[in-house]
């Protein structure tokens, strides 16, 4: 990666205009991303409808799956990001031939750190317990080890993608940076989130009203009756649950683009990485020109 071949806007970015990259990138780049969804959304949906027809899983389920698989999933597309962005082409063989010791390492990190979140969760739905007891322990555990775990992995592959241009911002600097703007970043990250949410309901409807228009498949709301059919139908229906899970994975890049160029704005705000470009531009004119 070369830093002065940067191919994105360096300044400082507000939540939406995080998001307005993120949907910018994502439309640039889709043949790239359309390949990860079709490496991890369509057997994943395969799986889901299969378990869920023939064994009768749940919602669950396909929570699970998509917890699981959505990182490897967004460690190789900050990968490709970052490439893309620092003035390499987008290239899964590129990504995966360049330092694949750093993908592996990022791959076990990343899944060690869903196993302990994972965990936490498991610890918050223990049927066996009373109601009010699972929400005060939910609500504590979020704070520890939660809040922890997301400090201490805030950024993680991104910070580990781009130690190539300075390992010291991104690895010391990068570390302090991230614990004192903890609050904005969590604020940030909750609006994103909550955007990717909505987004992810306004997709689920249009793909289902469209596949029972061109289709005459009915999924969703066409099935929908006045006999409290949603539950049953969201809670453990195959058809639904493989919907709900391709939703998913298709709004999940834009969230991780825009978490993305999150830090970058991090680093703009607090590192001036804006001047330092210039700084990199002008010092190769005047090599060139000695």
């Amino acid at each position: 990666m070369r830093f002065d071949h940067v191919r994105i806007r360096l300044e400082p970015l507000s939540v939406s205009n995080c998001l307005d990259m993120a949907v910018l990138f994502y439309r640039q780049y889709f043949k790239p991303i359309a390949q990860l969804l079709a490496l991890f959304a369509l057997p994943c949906c395969v799986a889901v409808y299969v378990m869920s027809y023939f064994y009768e899983y749940d919602l669950r389920l396909p929570a699970l799956l998509f917890f699981v698989l959505s990182s490897p999933m967004g460690i190789l597309l900050i990968s490709g990001t970052a490439a893309a962005s620092f003035g390499e082409p987008f290239s899964w063989g590129r990504v995966l031939k360049q330092k694949p010791g750093r993908l592996i390492s990022l791959f076990l990190r990343g899944l060690l750190l869903r196993a302990a979140v994972g965990s936490v969760i498991l610890m918050f739905f223990l049927e066996d317990w009373d109601l009010a007891i699972r929400v005060l322990l939910g609500f504590v555990l979020c704070l520890f080890p939660g809040v922890w775990l997301a400090i201490r992995s805030g950024f993680l592959v991104e910070r580990t993608v781009l130690a190539d241009l300075s390992n010291h911002l991104h690895e010391t600097r990068g570390s302090k940076l991230i614990h004192k703007q903890f609050g904005d970043l969590l604020i940030g990250g909750g609006m994103i989130v909550g955007y990717c949410a909505l987004l992810w309901l306004v997709f689920f409807m249009v793909f289902d009203l469209a596949i029972n228009f061109l289709f005459h498949v009915p999924i969703f709301f066409p099935r929908l009756g006045p006999d409290g059919e949603m539950g049953f139908l969201l809670w453990g229906d195959p058809k639904v649950l493989c919907l709900i899970t391709f939703c998913a994975f298709l709004v999940y890049p834009l969230g991780r683009l825009a978490w993305f160029f999150t830090y970058i704005d991090l680093r703009v705000r607090r590192d001036c990485w804006d001047m330092e470009l210039e700084l990199a531009q002008e010092a190769d004119r005047l090599e060139a020109t000695s």
